[in-house]
């Protein structure tokens, strides 16, 4: 007689561990959890070319990078995937046992799901572990024809590298079918409800601001600085607003946590540079800090009116309420203007300060410190990066990149306003 083999291969479902909880309009809530090569099987998979109906078109390369911050990462983070369906769940699930008006039991998903479910929250991360479970796979597929070779030509140490590489992709593939995700499914929504849920996460969700991103993420050499001057600097010490992206209005801070994070950037790399993942391994951390270090010592020497908010003979608000020195554009272009004068990049993991750029920048400062006031004086107009009545510079990059040029020429030639 034939055994019947039982392989999970062959059924049309998967069983997984779930909770069910009451949710309003009678719609039940199941709280399930999959092995992350799982997700493209029962969720469907964002495509940029094509939103879903009632879904925005989702940024592939915002998913890359996401793909790619949970492959450097062991440690990483994601909040639930939240997704709704019309399917009838309760169906499907068999309860085993109770507490408090929550049910655990199990789930039946079927292998049909991917057209039954629709995403609420959560597209770019789903988007962004299919790229990077292909991409891993790909991977392995080149790296162990690349081995064959090297073994049928005999190098040794071609071998051993391609081993190496071979292992490390392995790893990820492990972690990739054994790490999990938690997903939470609403039963009974229609189209219609989709579209006004997808509406009401978008509009009640209270946005995180870049200058919250800088105070926690500690990954970046940019961050790391920043924070670093805002515990320690004289001037801008307990003056930084970690909250908004902007300083407006009655704000007594100095600067916001995303423009010192751009000012330590500009300070190491210039208005328009980028800080690619190249070099924030090669550039010396400690040098970067040196350079901030300087840029602020020059601001206070070449502004009397910098060094009177740094000693409290002035605070923040007044000085902004007279004048466009802390306007935070006029600070970044004053960092873009100290990389391209005193910043010595011959050497670009180690860059250092110019002692002659230092003192050009420096005097730059005193020069212009004097035409600061409002209203905006007529030779910062005729630069053509001023509008009229405007109280600080465009805010846009071609006029950053183009402001911070008309200033590095002035303490070049050391004549400002010609």
């Amino acid at each position: 007689m034939v055994e019947e083999l039982s392989l999970s291969g062959y059924q049309p479902f998967t069983e997984v561990v779930a909770q069910r909880a009451p949710h309003a309009s009678s719609r039940d809530t199941y709280v399930i959890s999959l092995p992350l090569h799982l997700i493209s099987t029962y969720l469907p998979t964002p495509d940029p070319e094509t939103p879903f109906p009632g879904n925005r078109r989702v940024n592939r390369r915002h998913a890359e990078k996401f793909g790619n911050y949970w492959r450097d990462n062991d440690n990483w983070v994601s909040p639930p995937l939240l997704v709704d369906t019309t399917i009838p769940l309760h169906e499907d699930f068999t309860p085993k046992f109770a507490a408090g008006g929550v049910e655990f039991g199990v789930l039946r998903l079927h292998q049909n799901s991917t057209s039954e479910f629709d995403i609420l929250d959560g597209q770019h991360r789903i988007l962004g572990w299919k790229i990077i479970g292909e991409q891993i796979a790909t991977e392995l597929k080149a790296l162990r024809s690349n081995l064959q070779q090297a073994k049928q030509s005999g190098d040794d140490e071609q071998v051993r590298k391609w081993q190496s590489h071979i292992d490390e992709n392995t790893a990820y593939q492990r972690r990739f079918e054994s790490e999990f995700v938690t997903i939470e499914i609403l039963q009974g929504i229609s189209e219609e409800d989709h579209k006004q849920a997808f509406n009401d996460i978008a509009v009640n969700a209270l946005g995180i601001t870049k200058s919250i991103t800088v105070s926690f993420d500690r990954r970046s050499m940019i961050n790391r600085i920043a924070i670093d001057v805002a515990e320690n600097n004289e001037l801008v010490g307990d003056r930084v607003d970690w909250e908004k992206d902007r300083i407006v209005g009655r704000n007594e801070n100095v600067i916001s946590g995303r423009n010192l994070a751009d000012i330590v950037r500009h300070i190491a790399l210039g208005i328009s540079g980028r800080m690619t993942t190249r070099r924030e391994a090669e550039m010396n951390e400690n040098s970067v800090a040196t350079l901030v270090e300087k840029f602020f010592t020059s601001l206070i020497e070449g502004f009397p009116q910098l060094r009177a908010v740094q000693e409290d003979e002035v605070s923040a608000l007044d000085l902004r309420s007279r004048e466009m020195t802390l306007s935070s554009t006029v600070l970044r272009v004053l960092a873009g203007t100290f990389h391209n004068l005193a910043v010595d990049t011959t050497d670009e993991r180690h860059p250092k300060i110019d002692p002659a750029g230092y003192k050009k920048a420096t005097d730059l400062y005193k020069q212009i410190s004097d035409h600061m006031a409002f209203p905006v004086e007529q030779g910062w107009i005729d630069t053509g990066y001023f509008e009229e009545d405007a109280k600080a510079p465009g805010s846009r990059s071609q006029d950053l990149k183009g402001l911070t040029s008309v200033l590095t020429t002035w303490g070049t030639t050391g004549k400002a306003f010609t």
